[in-house]
């Protein structure tokens, strides 16, 4: 019996051993200090000792400007790194803007560099301007490497340049993405960035420029991307933004305008936002405008061009295409891809709203879209398109298109007209947030219901819902 306890409590102990053994230490997240009253005098100095593989956060002193052309490089290839700017002079809390957070490039080089990284970075709370280059990415560029995953939030990209004499990219923002990297960019406003070539080179992307290939994801989301420019004598795709993917890659545009973006250029093909899809990638598209793009030079160019081969997937809906000088959008599909249009408002584009073309097999699917006041409202240039309870040159009744107000008033004939089972699904929101069906039946259009000021009651005599 004394040697029976004996065991029992030898394994009880051994069991106990091995628990704690087992049992995970709480990683130690090393703080680093930047600013006047900071252990660093430079946000460089910080990332010069960033141990790969640590927790690392780099606090920046807010109210500063920090004159930097910052460095990431492959010696960061594991753990985690976050740049936080905004905190006050004790370090105690965050409390500066984006704004009042700011590194400028002074003119020689990127702003942010960060190329062949691993692990995840964040980059949050500061104002990156005055950069330039000669290829990409006047501002930031990320180019990771390995299963990397970046987030990129409450960043304000401004002012930055890219010049070549050749081809040239990513005026504010340069993403390059292979096997399975990951970029979030969030709640960023990328204005007044642009990409010139001197000698008539093709350039791209003058506010963003991701190029994503292998098994890589992005998502833009509660951006804001305007004003950036694209000026060449050669050919240029898409002043805001320029997305291009392949092979199995996954993207989400949500809640981002883009808009008053310009190609200066004869030869300007696409003026506010150009994607390119092959392979197996998917794009999906929502709550989203493009709007006020433009052409100078004597180009003539749409603000939306997107181009599906192999088979690739575009699902775009809840969003404005409005305003644009020259074509709204245009969309092509070919071989067997996929591209299903639903619910989006396409108005007062001086040349044709909506121009579709299908070759191949592929399959390109209308539904609950409005299209009006364009010059020509539908074109479809090649093939069939699946069409269904579209409002197609009829008034759609909107609220004030001269103020730029497209939503529904009273009486619109889109009002409950919708199909509540379009092709590739409807969205959850409208294009400001609002439930998508009302009631019980979808609207057509971006908008869901019909603007308050015309839904009080009191237009049918019952003032005391006024």
């Amino acid at each position: 019996m004394k040697h029976g306890v004996f065991v029992v409590s030898l394994s009880m102990v051994v069991a106990l051993v091995v628990l704690v053994a087992v049992e995970p230490a709480e990683a130690q997240v090393v703080v680093l200090k930047v600013g006047p009253h900071g252990t660093y005098a430079s946000i460089q100095d910080a990332i010069d000792v960033v141990v790969s593989g640590d927790e690392t956060e780099i606090w920046v002193e807010g109210a500063n400007t920090y004159v930097e052309n910052l460095e990431i490089d492959a010696a960061f290839a594991a753990g985690t790194l976050a740049l936080l700017g905004g905190w006050d002079m004790t370090f105690a809390a965050r409390v500066f803007p984006p704004q009042d957070t700011i590194i400028d490039g002074n003119q020689a080089g990127r702003v942010v560099d960060a190329f062949g990284i691993g692990g995840s970075l964040v980059i949050d709370g500061f104002t990156i301007t005055n950069g330039f280059e000669t290829s990409s990415g006047g501002g930031v560029r990320i180019d990771p490497s390995g299963d990397a995953h970046v987030t990129l939030d409450n960043l304000r990209i401004d002012g930055n340049t890219v010049i070549s004499a050749s081809g040239a990219s990513g005026g504010g923002l340069q993403v390059e993405l292979y096997s399975t990297q990951r970029i979030e960019v969030l709640n960023c406003r990328i204005k007044d960035n642009s990409v010139t070539s001197t000698s008539g080179g093709v350039l791209v992307g003058g506010g963003v420029n991701i190029r994503a290939i292998g098994d890589s994801s992005f998502l833009v989301q509660d951006c804001e991307i305007y004003r950036n420019t694209l000026e060449s004598t050669g050919q240029l795709f898409g002043a805001g933004v320029w997305f291009s993917l392949r092979d199995n890659v996954q993207g989400e545009l949500l809640d981002t305008p883009i808009v008053e973006n310009t190609t200066e250029s004869a030869e300007a093909w696409v003026s506010g936002a150009y994607i390119e899809m092959r392979h197996s990638s998917i794009l999906n598209v929502e709550r989203s405008a493009i709007a006020l793009n433009a052409t100078t030079d004597g180009g003539a160019a749409p603000q939306l061009w997107t181009s599906n081969a192999e088979v690739s997937s575009l699902r775009m809906s809840d969003s404005i295409v409005a305003l644009g000088d020259e074509d709204g959008m245009e969309v092509r599909a070919d071989h067997t891809s996929t591209v299903n249009l639903v619910n989006l408002t396409v108005a007062d584009n001086q040349g044709t709203g909506i121009v579709m073309g299908q070759w191949g097999s592929a399959t390109m699917t209308l539904y609950n879209t409005i299209s009006f006041g364009n010059l020509v409202d539908l074109s479809v240039i090649q093939g069939a398109v699946v069409a269904g309870s579209n409002l197609i040159g009829v008034d759609p009744l909107f609220v004030n298109p001269v103020a730029h107000d497209y939503e529904l008033r009273l009486g619109s004939p889109a009002e409950n007209a919708g199909d509540n089972n379009p092709p590739g699904g409807l969205g959850l929101l409208d294009f400001i947030g609002n439930p998508r069906i009302k009631d019980g039946t979808v609207d057509i259009g971006c908008y869901e219901g019909i603007a308050e000021i015309f839904s009080d009651g009191f237009e049918s005599g019952d003032v005391s819902a006024w």
